[in-house]
């Protein structure tokens, strides 16, 4: 039995979404004041796993849209290019 090869991308890449997020933006996802995000970050309190990058925080995509009830489900082409026609106003006919 021959395996395909899987022809899915992650959701977080249809759209481009980057990898990592620093914490301003995780913060405003999450809809906690900067000062709120920086005090939780220093106690080991934040909602999501950071890491330090240089003097910054910062917050990996999956993490954030975990937090958020996000899912990063995986989206074949056929799906994709499906959705664009009918976003363009095609029907299948």
């Amino acid at each position: 039995m021959k395996r395909h090869r899987d022809e899915s991308v992650p959701f977080s890449a249809v759209f481009g979404l980057p990898a990592e997020v620093g914490l301003r933006t995780a913060a405003d996802a999450l809809d906690l004041s900067l000062t709120t995000a920086y005090k939780r970050a220093r106690r080991g309190d934040f909602p999501c796993p950071l890491r330090k990058a240089g003097r910054t925080y910062v917050v990996r995509m999956p993490d954030l849209m975990r937090v958020l009830r996000i899912q990063d489900v995986r989206v074949h082409h056929d799906d994709f290019e499906a959705g664009v026609r009918f976003a363009g106003g095609e029907t299948d006919t």
